[in-house]
């Protein structure tokens, strides 16, 4: 324990110390091997918060936990894309027995990114969350292999970089100000997660020849569904301009990415998105001056 506390900075590593000790010495105590790692990871992911500076009492963590839930619902709404756009190529490459393994082995990692964001905004946070970020990962190393994008050149770099930095950002978020669970129990998160996957299936079966790549269908309707799952709780934290361009970004550069969005829509977005920035801070200085920090 005594190597996980010199993690910390010197300064709470002295005021808190000796009260981290204990409370990890009472959740381990008599557990097995599985109990002490999770706990240890804890330890380890709090001390790295707070050397960077995510903890909640800094604009830093609550900027973080303000834009977490939109990450994941955005890391949601592009594996749900992705799952839908691949499914034609697992069918077809399964036919004729070219690349069907690592098409299987790619839809299985959107599967696993979109069940994990989905039960992260359900409230099972650190397990969801880390199956989203290893399923966009996976996806992200996989889908440069496929024939499809042997012409895709340096946005190689930008497809395997993009959707793991958007998936990585809930790590940030400091664990007391992580978003409210809103389904309780294991059957209710089990039938939200049945839902999405069947939204996936509605997609993919309404859509056979892909229009949805020209209309706001393929991404467009798990994003909406996502924003939904994650509630108005989240939409009431997005309260100054900061926070609107961190909690919008993820959708404007991943829709860019998947192809739905063209270079003109990303910059029409972009320009929608600086306006309403600048009515924020414009109506923020007209307010009391009581205002949160960003």
């Amino acid at each position: 324990m005594n190597r996980l506390l010199r993690l910390y900075p010197a300064g709470f590593r002295r005021d808190f110390g000796e009260e981290i000790a204990e409370a990890y010495r009472e959740a381990t105590q008599g557990m097995g091997r599985r109990v002490r790692l999770r706990e240890a990871a804890d330890v380890v992911g709090h001390a790295t918060r707070l050397r960077l500076g995510f903890g909640s009492a800094g604009r830093a963590g609550r900027f973080f936990a303000a834009v977490t839930p939109f990450a994941l619902a955005a890391t949601g709404a592009y594996a749900a894309f992705a799952l839908v756009e691949t499914a034609a190529n697992w069918y077809a490459m399964g036919a004729a027995g070219h690349g069907a393994p690592l098409v299987t082995a790619l839809n299985a990692c959107h599967l696993l990114a979109l069940v994990g964001a989905v039960v992260a905004l359900a409230g099972r946070y650190p397990a969801g969350v880390l199956c989203a970020l290893a399923g966009t990962a996976g996806g992200s190393l996989a889908d440069p292999l496929l024939p499809t994008s042997a012409a895709l050149g340096w946005n190689v770099v930008a497809l395997l970089a993009v959707p793991v930095l958007v998936a990585a950002l809930p790590l940030c978020c400091p664990p007391d100000l992580r978003p409210a669970g809103r389904v309780r129990g294991a059957p209710a998160t089990l039938a939200l997660v049945v839902w999405a996957l069947l939204l996936v299936a509605v997609v993919t079966v309404t859509d056979p020849l892909g229009a949805g790549r020209l209309l706001p269908w393929w991404f467009g309707a798990p994003a909406v569904a996502a924003l939904g799952l994650a509630g108005r709780s989240a939409f009431v934290r997005v309260h100054t301009p900061a926070r609107l361009l961190g909690a919008a970004a993820p959708f404007i550069a991943l829709p860019y990415l998947s192809g739905w969005f063209q270079a003109q829509d990303a910059l029409v977005s972009l320009g929608a998105l600086a306006v309403v920035a600048v009515a924020l801070r414009l109506r923020r200085g007209n307010g009391s001056g009581t205002t949160a920090p960003a």
